[in-house]
């Protein structure tokens, strides 16, 4: 009787053991599966985050080759000096349409080198294989207080980049042919022929001018609205 008494409670203690591993086994897969299925909501909502944020860039990218049908390509020379490259872009304000760039693409003035004011400027626009002649009609080439602008004319330009005169962030570069034609732009990030590019926000309009720094855009109107 004592045998079969002690059988029993082996049995009975080993059946409460296996009880015992089969709950923690339980739980330890429910704790994964949970796990899991909250990896998952989180990658979702990253998707859904990123497709979001996608889903902002589809009109800027869509528009790329329109926008960059307003940038231009410049040369300018003097009698002592031939300008590097650089780049220029049109506008439209009040109705007519100004070929936009870096001051210091007019005239460079800077550590100890002085080119003078360059003259015979000409630009082509991107993807076209037309020469324009503008003429000069303002300028500053302060690069280090950054009222660094030029503002030329031509009656040959018919379209030109919308304005905003809201910063906002982040910007972008649209350059000319020889160059990133879009990229994202930060401080002293330019590239040889670079200078006077448009720095566009996310909708693709004008915010300031690239020259190595920002020149806000609301310079270059205030000196058109002072042309006589």
């Amino acid at each position: 009787m004592k045998k079969l008494i002690i059988i029993l409670l082996i049995i009975f203690i080993g059946l409460s053991i296996s009880c015992t591993r089969n709950i923690d086994t339980t739980e330890t897969i429910v704790i994964t599966e949970t796990s899991i299925i909250t990896q998952t909501i989180e990658d979702t909502q990253r998707i859904d985050e990123l497709e979001a944020e996608l889903e902002k860039y589809q009109d800027l990218i869509g528009n790329l080759n329109e926008l960059l049908k307003n940038v231009y390509k410049g040369n300018a020379e003097n009698s002592n000096w031939k300008a590097d490259e650089f780049t220029g872009f049109s506008i439209k304000y009040k109705d007519k349409f100004y070929l936009i760039t870096a001051g210091h693409c007019v005239h460079y003035n800077y550590a100890g080198t002085d080119t003078g004011v360059f003259t015979n400027f000409s630009f082509k626009a991107n993807f076209s294989d037309k020469t324009i002649y503008p003429k000069l009609l303002t300028y500053e080439n302060d690069f280090t207080n950054n009222r660094d602008y030029a503002i030329l004319y031509s009656d040959k330009i018919k379209d030109g980049l919308d304005i905003d005169l809201i910063q906002t962030s982040p910007e972008y570069i649209l350059g000319n042919e020889n160059n990133n034609v879009f990229k994202e732009f930060t401080l002293y990030n330019l590239l040889d022929g670079e200078s006077g590019s448009p720095v566009i926000d996310i909708d693709g309009q004008v915010i300031s001018i690239a020259t190595g720094n920002f020149v806000d855009i609301d310079l270059v109107l205030e000196a058109i609205d002072n042309l006589k």
